[in-house]
């Protein structure tokens, strides 16, 4: 990020093979300018000229105090000479750019101090400003840790395979791989790419990318993130995305792009810059013309340095997503936490959101016969089914230890009756499951059942009569009331809105107990969208929370859209933010973040403006000298960057 033409913000570590930095994705050219590389050269060694000028300083100290004033003049002037020259190559490098930076400031008064006989304070100035230079890189360095840690966990190598069932791999670089390639990972290595699993299984660390601590079980079919690790098992995939396109790597660029980001602070401050440099000047000029002061005019240049102003916002805003980041909150900006902290409306989808994504059994009616006989027969017959009510069914009997695969029955024959359910033989036994209308078509009496009319019913007949009914649904997340109450009591004045396409009845008994302001049932997508439009016009600002893809218009429309979603391609280009655990007690955290945020950096912008004025108040007064008002000054520097950096322990 550059800042008044000096890039504050260099990326102390190098990329993963398969990603390009953002610098480098245009034309390059292998020439360099010769000032270009002298520049590099002090910005590669910014410790060691610091070091430098640390002795040379000491050894002016010890002529002075010794009486020695050659010593204490040449120990000055070289000092100076060692700091001020990348200052002034900075300078000009900005100047060649029609910027006219905080450095070119600080070149004139060193310069200027020289030539009036100041040397201390022309050493001293030059000291302490690469003191403060080197601290904030080592600041921002250590903010940076979030893009840092996820670039150390990307995927060097693959073990390439000719075929899903070839055991014989060849390790290749991460970058030969290609869309289509099969490949192989062995317990204990690392996915290389977004994939699809075609042969084995195992389990696999997706903390990486989803933050859920237990390993996932994958098999045939199942995707697969690149950057997460292979706990057990051994699984061939064939490779879908492939370097820049993977999930892992469209992580690392978000978190990227969203620390480089500027809030409306940032650019009102980067406009304020370009104007408020070149009238330092102006007012230096002007006061050594009128006072015939030349010590006093160089003093303005160095005080008037606003390091604190421009530097405040860009660290808070590091740190802030950085931290975020690290909870799986990824947010694309710094506006984005700008726009969060002033949200007077959440809007939340039902289902995927409020409710989870998979539907589940929630009641359960056992009408004759023995209740586990009955759950082994229904779990056999919708065995024979892919449909996402059957994976509910069988995911219940695996909870109550009768869906193991040795313990089901033999199917001899199975029919699907469209629309409708299965028809099944078992044995001698012809047995019913489906819905109320298979029933009533094959004349099973329902009045026993007895369900609740917002559950989806799987009834089970046998000879004649119904014995079994289950109830499934998409029960609510666990954590939901205790979100939105805290999400309640941190905005007061917000309303909490529940639109679902599910009909009336169902999103009530779903917001039952829940402190929802408002819940709209039969919403499509563009309902959602339209009713979004209107809270705007009436002035509300609004976010959307979402799955990030059914609700894509929404939360494009929302002025924050957040996506509960597990990190997924979809989820990443529709939302603004990503909660990547896909847990809903994350949205109490990112609004706690945003708002953290926002504070540290009107904090930092109040100390920044209050010492200026200060400074300014003092050396007019007569309290302020050049070298006291630079030590003052960095100080400024080095209290907005401690003050963000508790966002980091936040």
């Amino acid at each position: 990020m550059k800042l008044m033409g000096v890039n504050y913000f260099p990326l102390p570590f190098p990329y993963p093979a398969n990603i390009r930095p953002p610098q480098q994705r245009g034309p390059t050219t292998n020439k360099e300018h010769p000032m270009a590389t002298v520049q590099n050269f002090f910005n590669g060694h910014k410790k060691h000229d610091l070091i430098l000028m640390t002795i040379l300083l000491a050894l002016a100290l010890i002529g002075k105090v010794a009486h020695i004033p050659w010593l204490f003049t040449a120990g000055m002037i070289l000092a100076a000479a060692a700091g001020g020259i990348p200052l002034l190559l900075r300078a000009i490098s900005s100047l060649r750019y029609k910027v006219i930076s905080i450095e070119l400031l600080v070149s004139i008064a060193v310069i200027g101090a020289i030539i009036i006989g100041e040397y201390s304070e022309a050493g001293i100035v030059v000291w302490l400003f690469s003191l403060g230079d080197l601290l904030e890189e080592a600041t921002l360095e250590k903010t940076r840790q979030s893009i840092k840690d996820l670039v150390a966990m990307a995927p060097k190598t693959a073990l390439k395979i000719i075929s899903p069932v070839d055991r014989d791999p060849i390790e290749v670089d991460i970058d030969d791989i290609d869309q289509g390639d099969y490949l192989l990972v062995k317990t204990g290595g690392q996915v290389p790419v977004d994939g699809v699993v075609l042969d084995g299984e195992g389990h696999v660390d997706e903390s990486s990318i989803t933050g859920e601590p237990n390993p996932s079980h994958k098999r045939k079919g199942d995707q697969v993130f690149a950057g997460t690790l292979l706990v057990s098992g051994t699984v061939a995939l064939r490779a879908q995305k492939v370097g820049e396109d993977t999930t892992f790597c469209q992580l690392i660029k978000l978190v990227e792009e969203a620390q480089d980001s500027k809030t409306e602070a940032q650019r009102f401050i980067d406009r304020f810059s370009q104007y408020y440099t070149p009238l330092v000047l102006l007012i230096a000029l002007i006061t050594g013309l009128v006072s015939k002061n030349i010590r006093l005019a160089i003093t303005i240049l160095v005080l008037g340095c606003p390091g604190a102003l421009v530097i405040g916002v860009p660290v808070s805003t590091v740190a802030g997503i950085g931290r975020a980041a690290k909870q799986g909150i990824l947010a694309k900006g710094s506006n984005v936490f700008a726009q969060l902290s002033r949200v007077d409306s959440f809007v939340f989808d039902k289902t995927g959101t409020l409710a989870q994504g998979r539907p589940a059994v929630t009641e359960e009616r056992n009408l004759a016969g023995v209740p586990q006989e009955n759950l082994r027969l229904l779990a056999s017959v919708e065995h024979e089914s892919d449909h996402p009510l059957a994976q509910a069914i069988q995911a219940y009997a695996q909870e109550k230890q009768v869906g193991e695969r040795m313990a089901l029955l033999p199917v001899e024959r199975s029919r699907v009756v469209e629309g409708r359910g299965l028809e099944a033989l078992i044995g001698e036994e012809r047995i019913l499951v489906g819905n109320e209308r298979l029933m009533r078509e094959n004349h099973i009496d329902l009045s026993a059942a007895d369900l609740p009319a917002t559950s989806t019913h799987v009834l089970m007949a046998r000879k004649g009569r119904l014995t079994y009914a289950l109830g499934i649904s998409n029960p609510l997340r666990p954590d939901a009331l205790r979100t939105l109450t805290e999400l309640k009591s941190m905005a007061r004045r917000s309303q909490l809105i529940l639109l679902s396409g599910d009909r009336q009845e169902n999103v009530e008994a779903t917001a039952a107990g829940l402190p929802i302001d408002q819940m709209k049932g039969g919403f499509l997508p563009q309902d959602k969208d339209d009713f979004i439009q209107d809270l705007q016009r009436r002035g509300h600002r609004v976010a959307f929370v979402g799955d990030g893809i059914n609700d894509s218009p929404a939360l494009t429309r929302a002025d924050v859209g957040i996506a509960i979603g597990s990190g997924t391609q979809v989820a990443i280009e529709v939302s603004d933010i990503v909660l990547v655990k896909s847990r809903f007690s994350q949205l109490v955290s990112t609004l706690f973040y945003a708002r953290k945020t926002m504070a540290n950096m009107r904090e930092n912008i109040a100390i920044a403006v209050l010492t200026v004025v200060l400074l300014l108040v003092g050396l007019f007064a007569g309290y302020i000298h050049m070298a006291s008002g630079m030590l003052i000054h960095e100080i400024s520097i080095l209290a907005v960057i401690l003050n963000a950096l508790r966002l980091i322990r936040a």
